[in-house]
Formats: C-alpha cells, sequence, structure tokens
C-alpha cells in the first residue's frame, strides 16, 4: 500500500511537472516576440510618457492662470512670408549671396545685439519691480559654419529668393531665463508693442506654452530685426533668435533630460515632427496609463475588449514600427471580438480591411487582394453597389494592381470607383481629387503621359478648390507633374515645376519628411542632366 501511495505521489509530481511545461509554452506563445528596434521604442515612450507628465504638471503649478500659453504673439508675425524685406543683409546693406557674407554680418551685429537684448532685461526689471538674482541672459557664440551650411542646404535650398543662407535667422543667437510668469509676460509684451527708444522690430513668434514641444517644454521663441552700423557710416538689418525660458521649467527638462526624447521620436519618424504629437497622443491612448512594455501587449492582444484601442494599436505595428506580425495579431483579437459579438457582417468587413492593409505593407500583394475581395463581397450585399465604402474599396484594390504593374485592372476599378463618386458626391468633392491624381500614377507608369497630365489638372483643381493653393497635396501633385515631363525627357519643364511643389511641401511638412528628400533628390539629379546637355551642345 506505501509502495502504490509512493508511485502514485511520483506519478503526481510527473503530471505537475508536464502541466506546468505545458502552460509555461501556452504563455510563451502567447507574449509577442518584438524587435530589439521596437523594444527600445516602447522603452523610450515610457520614459517620454512620464517625462511628458512632469512637465506638464510643473506648468500648472508656476502659471495656474495659463498666462504664458494664452499670450498672443501676433498673427502678423507667426508666419511671415518669405520676401526680401526679412532675408538677411551683407554689410552693405543687400541680401547675403554667400555663407561668408552672413558670418561678416553676424560678427558686428552680435555685440549690437547683446546690448539690446541687455536692455529690454533691464526694462522688464523695471516694470514689474524685480531684479531677481535667478534670471540669467545668456548669449551663445555664433553658429558653428558646418551645421549653418546643412541647415541652408536641407531646409532653405528651394526658397525663392535665394540663396538658402539668407534664410538663417539664428546664427547670433541668445536666451533669457526669467522665474517669474509676470517678467515673460511683460518680456514678450515688450517685444510686441515696442516704445519709441526701442531700436528692434519683431518679425517672428512662436508661443511654444500654447503649443508644447513635443517633450512637453514651454517657452518663447523669437526673431528680432537689428539696424548695425558698418564701417562706412552706413546700416545694414540683421535678424537674430532669442529664446525666453521659465527658470523652473527650464531646470526641470535639464533634470529630465527631456529633449533626448524629442530627439530620438524625431529621428525615428523620418523628421516627420508635424505628426509627431499626434502619434504620442495615439501611444498615450493604446497605453492608457499604463507602461507599454511586451506584458503589456501581451494582455492587450490576448484579453482587450476595446476595439478602437486594438484598432489604433494595429496602425501603429503596421504604419510605424513595421511589426507585422504583431499587427495581424491584434487583428487576430479583433476577430475573437466580432464572434463574441454575432460576427456582425459589417464589423467583420471593416477587419478584413485591416488584414488587407497589413498585407499590403508587407508587399504580399495577393493576400492583400483576397482580403479586399471579402471587404467588396460584404459592402456590395450590405450596403448596396452605390455605396461611397465600395467605391473606396475599388480604389484600395485598385492601388494594389498598380503596384503589381497591372495598369489595366487598375483603371477597370478607379473607373468603378469614379462612377459611384459621381452618383453619389458633388462633382468639386476632395475624394476626386485623389481619384484623378490615382488614375494620373497610372497612366504615367503606363507611359501614356499625356493622359497622366491631364488627369494629373484635374486634381489639382480639385484639391486647390477644396483645401487652397498650398495645400500638401497640391505640392505632390506639382512633383507628380513634374516626374511626368522627367520621364518624357522634358527636364526644363520638369525642374520648374518640381521646384514649385518641393517649395509647398517643404512649407506644410518641412525640411526632414520624406516626401521632400525624395523630392530634393530628384531636382539634384534634374540639375545635373541639363549641366550635361549644355555640356555636349
Amino acid at each position: 500500500y506505501t509502495q502504490e501511495l509512493q508511485q502514485l505521489a511520483l506519478t503526481m509530481e510527473v503530471l505537475d511537472q508536464v502541466t506546468t511545461e505545458n502552460d509555461n509554452a501556452l504563455a510563451a506563445e502567447k507574449v509577442p516576440v518584438i524587435s530589439e528596434k521596437t523594444a527600445k521604442f516602447l522603452s523610450m515612450i515610457h520614459g517620454y510618457l512620464d517625462t511628458r507628465k512632469q512637465m506638464d504638471a510643473k506648468y500648472a503649478d508656476e502659471d495656474p492662470g495659463e498666462l504664458l500659453a494664452n499670450f498672443d504673439v501676433g498673427a502678423e508675425v507667426a508666419k511671415p512670408s518669405y520676401t526680401q524685406e526679412l532675408q538677411q543683409q551683407s554689410v552693405d546693406g543687400k541680401p547675403v549671396m554667400s555663407m561668408s557674407e552672413l558670418y561678416e554680418a553676424a560678427e558686428l551685429a552680435k555685440p549690437v545685439y547683446e546690448k539690446i537684448v541687455q536692455k529690454l532685461v533691464d526694462k522688464v526689471h523695471a516694470a514689474t519691480d524685480d531684479d531677481d538674482d535667478d534670471d540669467q541672459v545668456v548669449f551663445a557664440p555664433l553658429k558653428g559654419a558646418k551645421r549653418a551650411e546643412e541647415k541652408a542646404n536641407d531646409d532653405y535650398a528651394q526658397r525663392v529668393p535665394g540663396p538658402g543662407a539668407s534664410w538663417l535667422f539664428d546664427i547670433v543667437r541668445g536666451s533669457i531665463t526669467f522665474a517669474s510668469t509676470g517678467e515673460l509676460c511683460k518680456c514678450m509684451e515688450l517685444l510686441k508693442e515696442p516704445d519709441d527708444e526701442a531700436e528692434f522690430v519683431l518679425v517672428k513668434a512662436k508661443n511654444r506654452f500654447q503649443n508644447p514641444t513635443l517633450s512637453g517644454y514651454r517657452d518663447f521663441n523669437v526673431c528680432i530685426q537689428i539696424t548695425v552700423p558698418n564701417a562706412d557710416g552706413g546700416s545694414f538689418q540683421h535678424i537674430c533668435e532669442l529664446q525666453i525660458h521659465h527658470i523652473a521649467i527650464k531646470s526641470l527638462s535639464k533634470e529630465l533630460h527631456s529633449h533626448h526624447y524629442y530627439e530620438f521620436f524625431r529621428s525615428y519618424f523620418d523628421g516627420a515632427t508635424a505628426s509627431l504629437t499626434e502619434r504620442m497622443a495615439d501611444l498615450e491612448a493604446i497605453g492608457d496609463g499604463e507602461k507599454l512594455d511586451s506584458e503589456y501587449l501581451t494582455k492587450m492582444l490576448t484579453t482587450c475588449m476595446d476595439e478602437v484601442r486594438l484598432g489604433r494599436l494595429i496602425v501603429f505595428f503596421r504604419d510605424y514600427l513595421g511589426e507585422y506580425e504583431l499587427a495581424h495579431k491584434a487583428c487576430d483579437r479583433l476577430f475573437v471580438i466580432c464572434e463574441n459579438f454575432g460576427n456582425e457582417p459589417i464589423n467583420l468587413a471593416q477587419i478584413y480591411n485591416q488584414v488587407a492593409m497589413t498585407y499590403s505593407e508587407q508587399k504580399k500583394w495577393d493576400e492583400a487582394i483576397a482580403y479586399l475581395e471579402k471587404v467588396i463581397d460584404i459592402q456590395l450585399k450590405e450596403l448596396g453597389p452605390d455605396s461611397e465604402d465600395v467605391a473606396m474599396t475599388y480604389n484600395n484594390i485598385a492601388l494594389i494592381y498598380d503596384e503589381q504593374n497591372k495598369q489595366d485592372k487598375a483603371l477597370e476599378l478607379y473607373g468603378k470607383a469614379h462612377d459611384i463618386y459621381v452618383k453619389i458626391l458633388e462633382a468639386d468633392n476632395a475624394i476626386f481629387g485623389i481619384i484623378y491624381s490615382n488614375m494620373g500614377n497610372t497612366y504615367k507608369a503606363s507611359g501614356k503621359y499625356d493622359e497622366a497630365l491631364s488627369w494629373y489638372q484635374k486634381a489639382k483643381a480639385i484639391i486647390v478648390k477644396n483645401h487652397g493653393p498650398d495645400h500638401e497635396d497640391v505640392g505632390m501633385t506639382f512633383v507628380n507633374i513634374g516626374d511626368n515631363y522627367r520621364q518624357q525627357g522634358k527636364y526644363e519643364e520638369a525642374l520648374e515645376i518640381y521646384v514649385k511643389g518641393t517649395k509647398i511641401l517643404m512649407m506644410t511638412l518641412g525640411p526632414d519628411h520624406a516626401w521632400v528628400k525624395t523630392a530634393e533628390s530628384d531636382i539634384v539629379e534634374l540639375r545635373q542632366k541639363l549641366g550635361n546637355l549644355e555640356d555636349a551642345s
């Protein structure tokens, strides 16, 4: 009997061990396998969110009435026009033509600027009856020539009138750090509405208390134009940068290394700074106050019942991290939720669409089309043949046919989408701009350049009517037209249109955006081709 009990105990121990191993194996299957790059990204997110929370709390403590956030810097200087009056001048008063002329002017401007800034600080102290020992005025050395050259070439090479060096406003720079909110407000008042003794004009101002940086840093960033005497008894104008900080916010930022997070995410998203705030808001919503790490993702992908958060997670995995398997796992979780609610057809179609988009990003075109065909079947049955959703799915399938160089099939589906939109939308609806642009791309890929140009022109007219002449889609349409000319060997026409489009993209997307960099690269290539043709003739 004792031997039987011992044998039973041994058997139970073995069974427990096997069960534990099986449980561990199942758990291991549930843990998402993430790349080292994504692991670092998730770690940085946690640090960023904590930093942002502390920076926001510090500002709330220092300025409970939000006087700084509500300070109107003046719409007339918020987005200055790129006119000759605002170009940096050489010592003889003409627009600078080279980096050496800019630095020659900057050397003379620096001591004048420093005196003006110090007078400004003295006036603030006099007006506020405050001469706080903690206030700081710092004048930086002239901006490094190498960095200035890079900025002129990368950010302002296409700005008209040129050259790029004439738009560098931060060669001469300094900062003021005040200890109180009242001092900052008074300083901005004096800058915005200077008295008769002022020796400067405010030409540009940014209120980052109203629109903080990604990491939550807040300050005022302004540019002032000053008059500088030259050696001949005349004078010239020079624009200098001035940053105005709050000491409590600046000290906390330094302690938390907040700029480190900004630089990381700016680099991660290829400099698309315009979308950084939106992306980080997505992450905060996905995390819902918890630390975004492997353990949290496991919970999200196995137990989450929030469709909206999962949808955001899919977009982030797919479009920004390139973690396609994780995106598919999140889609699987949506299928589970959908099943719990009775597999509503339209809900299924939305998930199929997410799966298709993920396959498309992976360039698995056949799989993507297979899922989009499931989407279209449901939409036709549930919504009818004239639904806007049906038209958009036709458009999405056509885009994939374009990728497969199946232009005839693509045009057929663009045509179906177009016919539906014509029935249900006004003729100038913005969606026609998208369809016409896509058709232009398809005709261009087919070598039918005249037809492509015609569709691009139609697209541009619709986009301008809906969004104005300076919208990024207008810039991209110009670039597409330029490429259409380039492929025909019409390099002069191409260059002119490319420059026009790139200028708009630069203003709307910023110099570091991938579209801008690609367009600038094409411009360099076009100029080389034109140069070679001139040499040959």
